[in-house]
């Protein structure tokens, strides 16, 4: 975590990017253009809503990522090994890496034109597909990798080994293994136990596993973890960061390891994690009608 300076005479360059395609993305990007331009401290380093062209040498110092939390998702990957830290703006449902709405960001402006934040380093995930046949496949990641049964969703297994060491054989709907920030995702739903964003581990978690002495497994981010199907018959499908899909057969070997580059993701003045659990996941709420016990 690397304190923004609060003391520079030059001013913030601005990305905005979002996925174009979306009337409420355009809008929202003009709207904050235009208030953006009107601090002295702020300056528009580009606009762009393409969606698909290569951001590893965006020339900003932050950028605002319009959309949820699979456009920060996908943004990670276009910025590849040299990202720049990021904002995300929320114009969907339930945005986890996408916090602040546009209005939220209008009113937040002052502290990033004083360079009033700081910058997260966020674990990163590389994924590294070796099939039986043809080339190897490199994937970089921000959430999670998941190995899941196709159709016909038979329970397939996965054997998983952890530095070379033959660890146990999942029997399930797939496994997911996940970094810190996609403790919250997937994982979450599937169980999972939910980690701190400034943690260094992964988190092994099946999917509607067989057996119940199969759970979720937290382990130290500097091994290296291979999983591969082992099932006579069915077929599987590797998916990263939940937007890349990749039919698996069996033999294919799929390996995941912590990522060379972090990914930067800009914290914001009277932020918390745990806040931001309880308002997007009701964590630790009382369930409604429920009352505290007297006495």
């Amino acid at each position: 975590m690397n304190s923004a300076s609060q003391h520079t005479q030059a001013p913030l360059r601005v990305a905005i990017l979002g996925n174009g395609t979306k009337p409420e993305v355009k809008a929202e990007a003009g709207r904050l253009a235009s208030t953006i331009s009107s601090y002295p401290s702020l300056v528009i380093a580009t606009i762009d809503l393409s969606g698909e062209s290569d951001l590893s040498e965006l020339s900003a110092d932050l950028a605002l990522v319009l959309g949820g939390d699979g456009t920060v998702l996908h943004t990670a990957r276009r910025m590849k090994e040299r990202p720049t830290p990021v904002l995300g703006v929320n114009l969907g449902r339930l945005g986890f890496l996408t916090e602040l709405d546009p209005i939220a960001v209008l009113n937040r402006l002052p502290d990033l034109a004083a360079r009033r934040f700081v910058v997260d380093n966020l674990m990163t995930l590389e994924c590294t597909l070796t099939p039986v046949h043809g080339p190897s496949q490199r994937f970089r990641g921000l959430n999670d990798v998941v190995l899941r049964a196709a159709p016909p969703f038979h329970l397939i297994e996965i054997g998983v080994t952890i530095d070379g060491e033959n660890v146990i054989t999942y029997r399930s709907d797939g496994l997911i293994v996940a970094t810190p920030v996609g403790s919250t995702a997937h994982s979450l739903s599937a169980g999972g136990p939910i980690l701190p964003p400034d943690a260094q581990m992964f988190v092994l978690t099946p999917i509607c596993a067989h057996a119940l002495t199969q759970r979720p497994l937290v382990d130290a981010s500097h091994k290296t973890f291979e999983l591969y199907p082992c099932s006579p018959q069915g077929s599987a499908y590797l998916v990263i960061d939940g937007q890349v899909q990749i039919p698996i057969q069996k033999g294919d070997r799929i390996t995941v390891r912590k990522g060379e580059t972090p990914f930067p993701m800009v914290r914001l003045p009277d932020h918390s994690f745990y806040g931001t659990l309880r308002d997007k996941l009701g964590w630790g709420t009382m369930p409604a009608g429920d009352t505290k016990s007297q006495g």
